[in-house]
C-alpha cells in the first residue's frame, strides 16, 4: 500500500482515513525519531525484549480475533451476560498490541506484559491522537463505556439484564483501529533496526524466551509450550523484531485460534480463517 509517499507492508483499512497524506508524513518522521533514538543503541538486550515485544502484540490481535468470535457465537446462542466481557477484553488486548510496539514505553524488566488497564488505555490512545485528536477522544470514551458496562454486569448484576446498558457503537472500528495503530508502529520500528542496528545483536536471549513462556501470577504457576516453541522458532528464524504481519505465521495463527475451538461437534468454534479477518488481515 502506497501513501503518504511510502510503501507500507499492511493494507490499513481505517488508520489512514483518518490521518491527510501531509499530516501523516508529519506523524511518520516525529515516529521514527522516537524509534531511532532505540535502534542506534540497539543491543542484544534491546533486541530480545522488543522481539518478546512484537511476538506479545500479535499473540493480543489473535486474543482479540478469538473474543470477537466468541462475541458473534454468544450473541447467536443467547447468551448476552457474556458480551461485555468479549467486548471490553477484545478492546483491551488490542490496546495492549499497542502498547507493546510503542518506542516511548520501557519493558522494565517484563513488567509491561501486565500494564494496568487504565495506562494501556491513556498510552494507547495518546498515540492515536497523534493521527487524528477527535477520533482518538471519541473511541477513548468508546473504551471507557465498554469498561464500565463490563463492571455493570461484574459488580451490580443488574436485575433489567442487559437493557441498561447501551449497545449503539461501532466495535469494529476500535478494533480495526487499535490493530492498525500495531501495525503501523512495528512498520517504522522494523525500517529503524534496518537503518540502524548493527546485524552482530540479532539475537534472543533464552531467558526471555523463559520469561514469557513460563510465570507465575497471584502465586500460582503456569507454563505455557507454545508460546516456547514459537518464540524459539522466532529466536531461530527470525531473531531480529519484523513487522507484526511478517512475524506472524499460518501455523502460529491456526495453532492459536484453534486452541481455543471445541472438541465436540455442535460446540463453540472459530470457524476457517476466512472468518478471523474482521480485525486484522490475519495470514
Amino acid at each position: 500500500m502506497d501513501y503518504a509517499n511510502r510503501e507500507w507492508r499492511y493494507s490499513y483499512r481505517r488508520l489512514f482515513d483518518i490521518c491527510p497524506e501531509k499530516k501523516l508524513s508529519k506523524v511518520v518522521s516525529k515516529a521514527l525519531s522516537q524509534y531511532s533514538a532505540l535502534t542506534k543503541a540497539w543491543d542484544i538486550e534491546a533486541n530480545s525484549t522488543w522481539v518478546c515485544r512484537t511476538y506479545l502484540a500479535t499473540k493480543m490481535i489473535l486474543n482479540a480475533t478469538v473474543l470477537t468470535n466468541a462475541l458473534e457465537h454468544s450473541e447467536e446462542a443467547g447468551l448476552r451476560i457474556a458480551n461485555p466481557y468479549y467486548e471490553y477484553y477484545a478492546a483491551l488486548s488490542l490496546l495492549r498490541a499497542v502498547v507493546y510496539t510503542l518506542p516511548t514505553v520501557e519493558w522494565s524488566d517484563g513488567e509491561l506484559i501486565s500494564v494496568s488497564h487504565s495506562r494501556a488505555i491513556n498510552l494507547a490512545f495518546d498515540w492515536l491522537g497523534k493521527f487524528d485528536q477527535d477520533t482518538a477522544k471519541r473511541l477513548k470514551a468508546l473504551t471507557q463505556q465498554l469498561k464500565a458496562q463490563r463492571e455493570v454486569i461484574s459488580y451490580r448484576a443488574p436485575a433489567s439484564g442487559d437493557s441498561i446498558l447501551d449497545v449503539e457503537y461501532d466495535l469494529y472500528e476500535l478494533l480495526i483501529l487499535l490493530s492498525e495503530l500495531a501495525q503501523f508502529n512495528s512498520e517504522l520500528l522494523e525500517q529503524s533496526i534496518s537503518k540502524n542496528a548493527d546485524p552482530s545483536s540479532f539475537v534472543v536471549k533464552a531467558e526471555y524466551i523463559a520469561q514469557l513462556s513460563g510465570f507465575e501470577i497471584k502465586g500460582f504457576a503456569f507454563h505455557d509450550s507454545e508460546d516456547a516453541y514459537r518464540l524459539d522458532y522466532l529466536k531461530r528464524k527470525m531473531p531480529r523484531p519484523f513487522n507484526l504481519t511478517a512475524t506472524m505465521t499460518e501455523g502460529q495463527t491456526e495453532d492459536f485460534i484453534g486452541a481455543w475451538d471445541a472438541d465436540e461437534e455442535g460446540k463453540f468454534t472459530n470457524g476457517s480463517p476466512r472468518d478471523w479477518q474482521q480485525i486484522f488481515d490475519l495470514p
